[in-house]
């Protein structure tokens, strides 16, 4: 009959301690979820910022289109300084 004591508390030392692996458990898998959060978080911001990339890109390419055009006009104008007439 001594043994059926130490069986007890044996049973619930292992309790105590599934539970506890049970919490520790629970608290990585909401750090991991956090983490997925994060991550997406962080793909969609660098989603926005090749957007706009390609965007400052587009009108980057635009500008040298219209300034080439300026300057095809621009040559067909005879400019001279007050001092040259």
């Amino acid at each position: 009959m001594k043994r059926v004591p130490i069986i007890a508390t044996a049973v619930e030392e292992q309790s105590v301690t599934a539970t506890e692996i049970g919490r520790s458990v629970n608290e990585a898998a909401g750090g991991s979820s956090e983490i997925a959060r994060n991550v997406a978080g962080v793909a969609s911001a660098a989603q926005s910022t090749s957007m706009g990339a390609a965007t400052t890109l587009e009108a980057a390419v635009q500008l040298g289109h219209t300034a080439t055009d300026l300057q095809s006009t621009l040559n067909h104008f005879n400019f001279s300084t007050h001092e040259e007439r």
